[in-house]
């Protein structure tokens, strides 16, 4: 009989099949999935091969089933590696769902890119002892949405309420933020991307000191607008630095990932300007920037979107990935805040409502917890859900209307009278409201 082609998205629920019917004796514990580079899938068992080659051998002629996408070897034991704790008790295992089943199953993911989208740890210990300073995340699937200039409005909002002020530039394949917020003459000697270089070599505080930028937009304001560009003044090595700022690293002799890297800089950063909350541009798209963004800085991420279905396309896949992975699900989803962007000045209210619930239905479909039919429910206090029109949940959106006349706004501009306080209020005043609302609520508790 021929053997059907096995595929990877069938791969992770083939093999969690083979273990469930594998029936294992309680004494060799739970098995772990380990999925490589290329997507092939070996079963880990921390037990020695030496000791139980029978149930080992069955195994492995089991994991013959996974088809070209078997791992090799296809049955891992303790005995086989040099370190099985560094294996077994890797901090970036999960627990993997088998989407659309109860059925999970712990599982290490080796890849190349994406790693961040996994961690369940949210972030470094430095960066938990400054976690009273708020950081807010601006992420779009793709750009043309407003992301930017949303963000150098709010950031003259919150100086004008007379709070200090750090935005960091992350969108280091498309930096443009410093463009809106400082004319060339203002840029810093160095950006980012300069400090993720100098720092491989052990220069990173030099960096740091010559990397801050005051924006002209808060000078007649009672704060200061502080800005960490991508990139550095006249800087004709940028592309050149690019292509080397994703590295890991050794610092100190240590393996250190790019994701820990950007973390102690926004640490160092924080503890330099000591700002009264942090704005944070994201790279668009499913980068490793932006899940480092929202799920290991933010303590608020929000989510830029336009009523399109390559939207809700692309936000159901980023939503279903955490959904599979609960624990990362239960780290990032309180901290997520729809943005309906460049919401449209004709037929409002049909709009709103097919906006609130298609994003409604996203959430509900992935992240917010269901109550089935006759099931127990200690305390619903416990679980998290809301109702569509929960003006505090997470997929109730802030809308950013269109207006035509702010499509090529300069913010700098602000206060030459070119725009006045009522037309961006117009625009922006639903959104400046809740973000503010939701920082007094976070200050408060």
């Amino acid at each position: 009989m021929m053997e059907t082609t096995v595929f990877f998205g069938e791969v992770v629920a083939k093999a969690v099949d083979i273990v469930s019917s594998a029936s294992l004796p309680l004494a060799v514990g739970k098995p772990l999935l380990i999925r490589d580079l290329y997507g092939l899938v070996s079963i880990a068992l921390n037990i020695k091969r030496s000791e139980n080659q029978e149930i080992v051998s069955k195994l492995e002629k089991e994991v013959t089933k996974l088809g070209a996408y078997a791992g090799r070897p296809g049955v891992i034991c303790a005995d086989d590696l040099f370190d099985a704790d560094q294996v077994f008790k890797d901090p970036s295992i999960v627990q993997f769902v088998i989407p659309g089943t109860e059925l999970s199953v712990s599982m290490l993911d080796r890849q190349v890119t994406g790693q961040d989208w996994l961690s369940s740890r949210g972030e470094t210990e430095g960066a938990a002892v400054l976690r009273s300073v708020p950081r807010l995340v601006f992420f779009g699937l793709k750009g043309g949405v407003g992301r930017s200039t949303a963000l150098a409005i709010l950031a003259y909002q919150l100086a004008k309420a007379g709070k200090q002020v750090l935005l960091i530039d992350l969108d280091l394949e498309s930096p443009g933020l410093s463009g809106l917020l400082l004319p060339p003459e203002r840029l810093a000697d160095f950006g980012v991307v300069d400090w993720l270089v100098e720092d491989a070599i052990g220069q990173g505080s030099d960096v740091v000191k010559r990397m801050i930028s005051a924006s002209p937009l808060s000078e007649n304001l009672r704060h200061e607008i502080r800005v960490a560009a991508a990139i550095g003044n006249a800087d004709g090595y940028y592309l050149d630095k690019l292509s080397r700022a994703y590295a890991d690293v050794s610092v100190a002799d240590r393996p250190k990932r790019f994701s820990e890297r950007i973390q102690r800089l926004v640490v160092t950063l924080e503890e330099k300007e000591k700002p009264d909350v942090v704005l944070i541009d994201s790279r668009a798209g499913m980068h490793d920037l932006a899940a480092l963004s929202i799920v290991g800085l933010a303590s608020t991420a929000f989510l830029f979107a336009t009523d399109t279905p390559q939207g809700w396309q692309g936000y159901r896949s980023l939503f279903t990935h955490w959904q599979s992975r609960p624990e990362v699900a239960r780290n990032v989803r309180e901290r997520l805040k729809m943005v309906s962007a460049l919401f449209p000045e004709s037929d409002q209210v049909v709009r709103a409502k097919k906006f609130l619930e298609r994003s409604y239905t996203l959430f509900a479909d992935t992240l917010y917890d269901e109550v089935k039919a006759g099931g127990v429910v200690p305390d619903e206090r416990d679980l998290f859900n809301f109702d569509i029109d929960d003006i505090a949940a997470p997929h109730y959106p802030l809308r950013i209307r269109w207006n035509s006349r702010l499509q090529e706004f300069d913010p700098l501009q602000i206060g030459n009278g070119l725009f006045g306080e009522d037309e961006i209020r117009a625009a922006y005043g639903e959104f400046l409201d809740g973000v503010l609302q939701s920082l007094d609520g976070a200050q408060s508790q």
